[in-house]
């Protein structure tokens, strides 16, 4: 291995075993001889998988002598991410040890591509490090997404902080670009995992009805999420209203012959009131598309449970009208 040119082949262990071709030029100057061949036989670990052995050899040195060292900072990040990979590959990318693995190489890999920037002897290992931190961020991508489609209740945090990661690490590697419309469909899919939930609800039990509260609460939360972040999202809006109206033929619907009058009184009033909340972003959603017939069917609905029978034949007409 050369003094001032070497060739690193790093296995890409878990998946598909992909080879990385590594070639970094040194400056002799910035750093010393001892810190080079220190990171040199660390590097020589990590080309043949022994992550452990790299870093037990490298980590130690990264708060002294290579503490400003790009390259050390990147073999570091790199066996962390190799061992990311083993662990998500044996257990599960969202397991304790996989995620730890990974928060550590991507903080590694940040200092390393910051470092490397910032070098007035700069090692050319940029590129190299975009690369494995664009890895990194596809990975939180996918847990974020895998979150969705196995959610369980309470799973929102965890959802949007694998979420987060990604926006994190895509915002230092390509700072140009805009994660909003990304989120916002999160937003909606996670108000649409709640909701699925709460529709399989057993309600002959008090923490069913405790659980169904809190469920309908996130939907909706998700929902005004969604639009705040895109003020123009159609379905964000439609669907927020659906929900609340929904809400509300529940809540009639669980009347029967042991209700007290007290208690119908109270269920009348969370109805209209829900009604109400369902009117508005049902008009927003109108006013955005006016000729879509399931928003006029919304309307002349709501408006029919508000008991505002005059409006309610208004959007009768114009849906009659949409139809024919």
């Amino acid at each position: 291995m050369g003094c001032n040119t070497m060739n690193i082949h790093i296995l890409n262990r878990g998946m598909l075993f992909l080879g990385l071709t590594l070639l970094i030029s040194l400056v002799a100057i910035a750093q010393p001889g001892s810190t080079a061949n220190l990171i040199d036989e660390a590097i020589s670990f990590a080309e043949d998988g022994a992550y452990d052995n790299a870093l037990s050899m490298i980590e130690p040195h990264l708060e002294n002598e290579a503490k400003h060292d790009a390259r050390a900072w990147y073999v570091a990040g790199y066996s962390h991410k190799g061992r990311y990979k083993d662990s998500a590959f044996l257990n599960a990318s969202t397991s304790k040890k996989a995620n730890t693995e990974r928060s550590i190489a991507v903080i590694q890999l940040m200092t390393a591509y910051e470092l490397d920037k910032n070098s007035a002897f700069p090692g050319g290992i940029s590129e190299m490090v975009e690369e494995a931190l664009d890895y990194l961020a596809k990975t939180y991508m996918n847990d974020a997404v895998k979150g969705v489609h196995g959610f369980q209740m309470g799973m929102d945090g965890e959802v949007m902080t694998y979420f987060r990661a990604f926006v994190k690490i895509k915002n230092v590697i390509s700072p140009d670009d805009d994660w909003v419309r990304e989120e916002v469909e999160l937003e909606k899919n996670l108000a649409k995992a709640n909701r699925i939930l709460l529709e399989s609800i057993d309600l002959n039990n008090a923490t069913s009805l405790q659980n169904q509260e809190a469920l309908f609460e996130k939907v909706v939360s998700h929902y005004l999420r969604a639009i705040e972040l895109d003020g123009r999202d159609y379905t964000a809006r439609y669907n927020l209203a659906i929900n609340l109206y929904n809400r509300g033929v529940s809540e009639l619907k669980s009347i029967d012959h042991t209700t007290s009058m007290f208690e119908l009184m109270e269920i009348q009033d969370i109805c209209v009131l829900l009604f109400q909340e369902a009117l508005d972003p049902m008009l927003a959603a109108h006013n955005m598309e006016r000729n879509r017939m399931e928003t006029l069917k919304g309307l002349m609905t709501i408006y029919r449970a508000l008991s505002q029978n005059e409006e309610s034949e208004k959007y009768k007409s114009l849906l009659e009208e949409a139809i024919k």
